[in-house]
């Protein structure tokens, strides 16, 4: 037997001679491998575990400082009651920017004052809301009265102007007049007549508030109906006055002369305006040779576009 016991011949039918030591250890060997593939698998089986884990938490902790961030927003600051204009309740400060947490807003809160300019209050309003989008509309009409659009400590007043008496139907609402009406007196007999010897500024910028029942266009109109704020024409402007003046153009209005509205500009600043008489030798401005830029104030802007 080449010098090999019989106990060290490992016989399997097959005559293979090899040792029975070489097998042993050859599947120790085995174990041996797959126990170490078996930990290392286990080891990268952990780590992705704990990698899924690390991010889960963080996404967790990032959501929870996200929602506790303080994020600029919109709120009531003062007592705001339904049908007040933003514009004044912005002035006012009784609306201004806050800053609440992200996550107690309410999904459609405002966060710029821009966006509720020009609108009305639908609500009443407490100090410390946030406002949302449904808190103010575009629409002037939100209930059947026409009050709320009046300023607050305003009054609305009006006139009926003819077109040639109110420059032909320009002006529209929001736009702002100077109103004048006429002297009258007695003729040159010295007898008691409705003779129009002049005219004179009653009132200087005055704001339209309404030409007819025509409250102008919203700024937020809906533009996908724009025919249902086309200006009307009418003889009826309704202006908004401190209530002490609505008794002045009351009388103007009713006077036998009527009423004469001037347009001015938005940013015209009102000034010292002297009645004009008619002069009894007839000497017009005109036959005088001055031109009606000749009263405005040296180097002002209306002077310099006048060539003056």
């Amino acid at each position: 037997m080449g010098g090999h016991s019989a106990d060290d011949i490992w016989s399997s039918g097959t005559g293979d001679p090899r040792p029975l030591q070489v097998y042993e250890k050859r599947n120790e060997d085995i174990v041996s491998s797959r126990r170490t593939l078996i930990l290392v698998g286990a080891i990268v089986v952990g780590a992705l575990a704990a990698l899924l884990i690390l991010r889960y938490v963080s996404a967790v902790e990032d959501k929870a400082n996200s929602d506790t961030q303080l994020t600029p927003v919109v709120v009531v600051t003062g007592p705001v009651q339904q049908g007040e204009l933003a514009n004044s309740v912005i002035e006012q400060k009784r609306v201004d920017i806050g800053q609440r947490r992200r996550i107690d807003l309410p999904a459609n809160a405002i966060t710029r004052l821009d966006d509720i300019k020009g609108q009305v209050a639908t609500i009443d309003m407490s100090p410390g809301e946030v406002i949302t989008t449904s808190k103010f509309s575009g629409s002037t009409a939100n209930t059947s009265s026409k009050s709320n659009v009046i300023e607050k400590g305003l009054v609305a007043v009006t006139m009926s102007v003819d077109p040639t008496k109110g420059v032909a139907g320009l002006v529209q609402p929001g736009d702002f007049v100077n109103v004048m009406v006429p002297l009258m007196g007695t003729s040159l007999t010295g007898e008691v007549s409705a003779t129009q010897i002049g005219s004179t500024t009653l009132f200087q910028k005055v704001k339209v508030l309404a030409i007819g029942q025509n409250l102008g266009t919203p700024v937020a109109a809906d533009p996908a109906n724009p025919d249902a704020a086309k200006p009307v024409a009418s003889d009826q402007v309704t202006l908004l006055v401190a209530p002490e003046a609505a008794g002045t153009i009351a009388w103007a209005g009713a006077s036998s002369g009527g009423v004469y509205l001037v347009l001015v500009r938005p940013d015209y600043q009102p000034r010292p305006i002297a009645p004009w008489v008619a002069p009894t030798d007839g000497q017009l401005p005109g036959a005088k040779g001055l031109t009606p830029y000749d009263g405005l104030p040296v180097g002002s802007e209306a002077a310099q576009a006048a060539g003056r």
